[in-house]
């Protein structure tokens, strides 16, 4: 039987999480809903444990499985490799240190039962330990405010300004992947993939609830910027810019992506700068606003006002607690 839905886990030394995030898969899924779905885990070449505690989960695992090992080669290498061995018409990303809950995955088939869409976009919420979990979800806003619209692309805009481009908070029919893999090499991958999918999207079904525990630790890639880290975004904006002359229909969404990813390159560079106070993190504003200009006619500047109306926000909310 053809699976209807492709988990994809791509796993690099996370002996500690990898079989609390498999198991929770088989946890969120009713038994009759079993043959209705695979487990393509990718072995990213890890070094610890890893290995023995997929083999572990696996030796009990009641729905169909691939393991694949590879080596070391990023994760968006093992997505893509993910991909490449996936049978189903619809596919999630699970990393290997977050779980489902909720009865996720039994809610996500109903919805492709009953709807057939091409993405479907749902909460998570963010844990930092078993018993530490924020008291919002992570789309909770987006959520509210897009129950609110009628039109459907201002929904799309909505989501482009929210500017969280996870890729494990939505599920996606393979089609959308046709033409398009995950950025081999780069950090950050998630925003210079999943914005690319929603031009190709005639329908996205919305569900605002938490499906997903978003484990977050000091180690993740987000928790620790460095100067390639700047780099890999300020690829990304290339990316968004050149954006408008292939899609030009969604011209104001491109836009919208370009000023996002620049305000988070011009406060990531501030702050490595107050950190370390290395002058090479603000010079690569100056550097990207010529790189910039010379190629695209563009210059974004130091973006001086949004981020004093920002302070000034941040600083009102203090005093008003």
């Amino acid at each position: 039987m053809k699976p209807t839905l492709s988990i994809i886990v791509p796993c690099y030394n996370v002996q500690h999480y990898v079989q609390a995030a498999l198991q929770s898969i088989v946890d969120n899924m009713q038994p009759e809903n079993h043959a209705r779905a695979e487990i393509i885990i990718v072995n990213d070449g890890a070094t610890d444990q890893t290995a023995e505690k997929i083999t572990q989960f696996v030796s009990g695992c009641p729905i169909a499985y691939q393991v694949i090992t590879q080596k070391n080669a990023g994760l968006s290498a093992a997505r893509n490799t993910g991909m490449a061995a996936a049978q189903g018409d619809y596919w999630l990303f699970l990393d290997s240190d977050d779980m489902y809950h909720h009865h996720a995955l039994d809610k996500i088939l109903a919805v492709i039962d009953a709807h057939a869409p091409d993405i479907i976009e749902f909460d998570a919420t963010i844990f930092y330990g078993e018993h530490n979990w924020h008291t919002h979800t992570l789309y909770h806003a987006y959520f509210a405010d897009v129950a609110q619209m009628q039109a459907e692309s201002a929904k799309i805009y909505r989501a482009f300004e929210e500017n969280r481009w996870y890729v494990w908070s939505r599920c996606y029919h393979k089609k959308l992947f046709d033409n398009q893999q995950f950025e081999i090499g780069k950090l950050y991958e998630d925003f210079m993939t999943i914005p690319y999918l929603y031009p190709q999207a005639q329908f996205i079904f919305r569900l605002p609830e938490s499906l997903l525990a978003y484990r977050q630790n000091h180690s993740s890639i987000t928790a620790n910027v460095s100067h390639r880290h700047i780099a890999d975004i300020f690829y990304g904006l290339q990316k968004a810019i050149r954006a408008e002359t292939e899609l030009p229909t969604y011209r104001t969404m491109w836009a919208m992506l370009q000023l996002k990813t620049w305000r988070l390159i011009v406060a990531y560079c501030v702050k490595k700068f107050l950190q370390t106070r290395e002058w090479t993190y603000l010079q690569h504003i100056p550097n990207f606003r010529a790189q910039t200009r010379a190629e695209f006619g563009r210059d974004y500047g130091w973006q001086l006002g949004y981020f004093t109306r920002v302070i000034i926000k941040r600083l009102r909310e203090k005093i008003i607690k």
